[in-house]
């Protein structure tokens, strides 16, 4: 079953985040309880412009050394 919009909501009020892994240009939620569930391109952009600029981002890597990793939570 694909992710929604919805999904993303509920599963970042409850505690989970997305992810996107440069290297690979994958994109996933990832539940409290640690499952991960892939996010396709058009939720993930749609994700971009709605949600995103209001959670907590952070980033780990870089592009350089091609392993940025970013994720966003909601706001402690």
């Amino acid at each position: 079953m694909p992710v929604i919009s919805k999904d993303i909501h509920r599963v970042l009020t409850e505690g989970g985040f997305v992810r996107f892994i440069w290297r690979t240009g994958r994109k996933e939620l990832i539940t409290p309880s640690g499952r991960s569930l892939r996010i396709d391109g058009r939720t993930y952009q749609g994700f971009l412009k709605t949600l995103a600029p209001r959670l907590e981002r952070t980033e780990t890597g870089s592009m350089e050394e091609k392993d940025l990793v970013v994720e966003w939570r909601k706001r402690r």
